[in-house]
């Protein structure tokens, strides 16, 4: 009886004190790439416990309230949140793009794109390049036949948006989507749309 009294003990006394060496703590980490510009919501965001040492308050704990900020970085998937990477964010209008399933690859939330505008007198004009996207949503839209598109939401400055909804109102108007590499720089927006009938500013 005395020798189980000595193991349990041993077994307890080793459990307290691997507890007392776990300096862990809880930090946000991203679970997904996410673009400069894009703004937190709670499915980019897990709770990861780690042991930083003298660089742990330059990370957000999970106290911290995150969601609803702007990254002013790019982070990568699995990578902490450092405090230096959030910002209120920018005023801006928030524009949805409709794009059938054979106009663009499959986009995700926080991924950066250029989109392309094409009517009956003009083609492949830049209309927007740059912009993260901030959501991603299936479209219902019958007019898209039996394979469902998709609409995504972006967040631009007013001059930006009207040049969407401009091009959208376009008779004929097909948007086309592509999406840009990490760092890749965007694409100068087609500035003469003279071509594509009734092009705004």
């Amino acid at each position: 009886m005395a020798g189980v009294v000595l193991v349990l003990a041993s077994v307890v006394g080793g459990a307290m004190t691997i507890s007392s060496a776990d300096h862990r703590q809880s930090r946000w980490a991203v679970t997904r790439d996410l673009a400069t510009g894009t703004v937190l919501t709670a499915a980019d965001l897990r709770p990861v416990r780690v042991q930083l040492g003298a660089s742990d308050d330059q990370y957000l704990p999970v106290t911290e309230a995150v969601v609803g900020r702007e990254l002013q970085s790019e982070l990568r998937s699995g990578q902490l949140l450092p405090k230096t990477v959030l910002t209120a964010p920018e005023r801006g209008i928030t524009v949805t793009v409709p794009l059938r399933p054979d106009n663009g690859p499959a986009i995700e939330r926080g991924q950066r794109v250029t989109l392309w505008l094409s009517t009956k007198t003009c083609h492949g004009q830049v209309l927007l390049s740059g912009p993260p996207v901030q959501d991603v949503t299936r479209s219902g839209d019958a007019g898209f036949g039996t394979d469902s598109g998709s609409v995504l939401v972006v967040n631009v400055p007013a001059s930006d948006a009207r040049r969407v909804v401009a091009a959208l109102d376009l008779d004929g108007a097909v948007i086309r989507a592509g999406i840009l590499s990490a760092g890749q720089a965007a694409d100068p927006v087609t500035a003469d749309r003279a071509g594509c009938a009734g092009a705004g500013a």
